[in-house]
């Protein structure tokens, strides 16, 4: 619908409904005294569009919302709720190409790295997940670009404890063939439980390159540094190389390499308390025809041993649904190692047990 106003502005409001149905269960190899069956239904709707267009300036929207069943093990043991119902996105932003500005919830997510991301700053996805995602926090981000190869962006998120805010600052640009990025962030302790790191006052700074030259790579790394006397640091960095190999389709490899290291006074998270580790991830992925695409997850870790193979075969049944079959085996090379980072025998369900499932998602 379009209609007139003012005589110069254009009073635009359009409306595109979207929505997701996802239904998946897999079988578990649950603890005693748990479900052998993890299950989940997510239904997703929303709408999206312009609301005004004047003098090359657009208002649009999104709004989108989900309602999530789930039951299995994972909500005995409290990784996931039974129920619940909340806003995936709810935006809107002002725009003219070379400035814009967002406020609502929406995703602020960044970098080079795939599998590790040093930069996910509100990064909440399980990359090895079906269909992985990241829910996207509440704020106000601004963006301006300089050139057509370079931008500046800002951001303000509410920590939800002490009213206080989260504040930070990035730039990209290319350098020759290479993109480059900077990120400088303030981060008070907040109420945001699902962040890396929410409870710690830090200063954070990062960089990320990447670049092609026959195969791709990149190096994503960030340095924190805790708001104490001491004024602790944590480094994370991660190296990554991919390449498509002229085999079938197109066989794409991708590896990663992950380091995180930790000063003695720095907040401990690691569920092993250890202050330095390593971990390799390698993704391997390939169409089959024009229905059938496969992918390989491989995790290991370097100091303890343990490992992760996650395996997912997609296929569309038509344009807009889609069948996943994925699983999970883990173990430890390390014998009667049973408390691995990537793999943990526990008698509590923890997300790392193997499993096989079929997971269904129909877009509309």
């Amino acid at each position: 619908m379009v209609f007139p106003l003012f005589n110069s502005a254009l009073w635009a409001f359009e409306a595109d409904f979207e929505g997701r149905l996802k239904a998946g269960s897999s079988f578990v190899d649950s603890p005693s005294f748990h479900k052998d069956f993890d299950s989940e239904l997510e239904l997703r709707l929303g709408v999206l569009g312009n609301v005004i267009e004047k003098d090359g300036w657009v208002l649009d929207y999104e709004l989108s919302a989900d309602a999530k069943q789930a039951d299995g093990p994972s909500v005995q043991s409290g990784l996931r709720r039974e129920t619940e119902v909340d806003f995936f996105r709810a935006w809107l932003r002002l725009d003219n190409g070379k400035f814009k500005i967002r406020g609502g919830r929406q995703k602020i997510l960044f970098g080079s790295g795939t599998i590790y991301r040093p930069l996910g700053l509100f990064d909440t996805r399980d990359v090895t997940g079906v269909v992985p995602e990241t829910r996207g926090v509440d704020g106000v981000r601004a963006t301006l670009f300089p050139s057509a190869t370079a931008l500046v962006e800002g951001w303000l998120v509410p920590a939800k404890k002490n009213n206080a805010l989260i504040f930070g600052m990035r730039g990209e640009m290319l350098l020759g063939d290479i993109e480059a990025g900077a990120v400088f962030q303030y981060h008070p302790k907040s109420d945001l439980e699902g962040l890396p790191g929410f409870n710690q006052e830090m200063v954070q700074i990062g960089y990320h390159l990447k670049g092609e030259k026959g195969l791709g790579f990149w190096n994503e790394s960030r340095l924190d540094v805790e708001m104490e006397p001491s004024a602790p640091i944590q480094f994370d960095t991660v190296l990554g190389v991919d390449y498509t190999f002229d085999i079938g389709e197109g066989l794409h490899v991708l590896a990663e390499y992950f380091l995180t290291t930790r000063k003695r006074d720095f907040s401990l998270s690691d569920l092993k308390g250890q202050r330095t580790f390593q971990q390799i991830g390698i993704s391997l992925d390939q169409p089959v025809g024009i229905d059938i695409q496969w992918q390989l997850f491989g995790l290991y870790d370097l100091r303890d041993e343990s490992f992760q193979f996650v395996p997912q075969i997609e296929y569309a049944l038509t344009e807009t649904l889609f069948l996943y079959l994925h699983g999970r085996v883990g173990g430890t090379l390390k014998s009667g190692k049973k408390d691995g980072r990537l793999f943990r025998k526990t008698d509590v369900f923890n997300g790392t047990e193997p499993l096989v499932g079929l997971t269904l998602v129909n877009y509309f």
